[in-house]
């Protein structure tokens, strides 16, 4: 019965399509009745949020990315460093309104703009994380093949306020590379949707490659974001 209603569910990596999987979004809504604002929070690539307001024009779709880490979600719910509203041709109206029911973020970092800007910063953020992560596992190797002291590198690297240390450790969790519900499937879903677009992403694509080796010389497989399952 409520009037907006916030859609939170994955978008796995389809590994044999190689591309998102939109099926658990397309189930979601699907189950409304009626007319609603539907919010979309799951990670999605540009110019999805438009493609569903086409599909369903009886809604109004807005994307509200998020940006949390899973083992402080709420303390980065509650504290928020930057607050998007995405809006299509139909939903601009209801932004503000949603953006008043969420928590506030520093004025300059709250956002209400075209849905395809939020969902490629969501995109944007997330590839340089994990490419700041694969380049610290390069650096490392270079460390190594010369015989230098990485821990003294990471901390005198991290020192400098454009890089900051966030991401330099090579062991984080115990084990190198970057893994986890978000990284993998998002590289892989941009590197999708830039051929889709004939982006040359060639460069984005190999350093994923490389992750993925470096991965499996552990022992450790992908996580492309599908939902567990006991």
């Amino acid at each position: 019965q409520a009037e907006a209603i916030f859609v939170c569910v994955n978008t796995p990596y389809d590994g044999a399509k190689k591309d998102i999987d939109l099926s658990y979004v397309d189930s979601a809504v699907k189950l409304l009745e009626g007319s609603k604002t539907v919010v979309l929070r799951s990670t999605m690539p540009p110019g999805t949020t438009d493609g569903f307001q086409k599909k369903y024009p009886q809604h109004r779709f807005l994307f509200n990315p998020e940006f949390l880490r899973a083992k402080f979600a709420y303390v980065d719910f509650m504290n928020p460093p930057r607050q998007l509203i995405g809006y299509t041709d139909k939903s601009k109206d209801a932004a503000r309104e949603i953006l008043s029911l969420l928590p506030e973020a520093p004025p300059d970092y709250t956002k209400i703009l075209p849905a395809r800007s939020a969902e490629l910063i969501k995109y944007a953020a997330n590839t340089m994380l994990a490419v700041k992560v694969a380049l610290a596992n390069k650096i490392y190797d270079f460390s190594q093949a010369v015989g230098a002291d990485y821990d003294e590198i990471k901390h005198l690297l991290g020192a400098d306020s454009r890089i900051g240390h966030w991401g330099l450790d090579v062991m984080y969790e115990n084990f190198r590379g970057y893994n986890g519900t978000c990284f993998p499937k998002d590289i892989r879903t941009l590197v999708a949707k830039g051929k889709a677009l004939g982006v040359d992403v060639k460069w984005l694509e190999a350093l994923d490659d490389e992750n993925l080796g470096l991965l499996a010389k552990q022992g450790l497989e992908p996580d492309y974001g599908h939902p567990k399952t006991s």
